[in-house]
């Protein structure tokens, strides 16, 4: 039961310890990941068309497509 009671004291410890961001941090850090989020999808779409055109082509061009 000790061991429980250590473990607990030693998790609040930690959360005390802990930075929170106050509202301009959040809201910057919020945006940087919404925009790299964008840009990977947009890049990933980008890549999609790209390879799924040429895998169409060969496809095409074997008569298998």
């Amino acid at each position: 039961m000790e061991r429980i009671r250590k473990f607990f004291r030693e998790v609040f410890g930690e959360a005390k310890k802990t930075h929170w961001p106050n509202r301009k941090e959040l809201l910057v850090s919020t945006s940087v990941v919404i925009f790299i989020l964008v840009v990977m999808g947009v890049y990933f779409f980008l890549l999609d068309l790209v390879l799924s055109g040429g895998i169409r082509a060969i496809l095409r061009a074997l008569g298998i497509g």
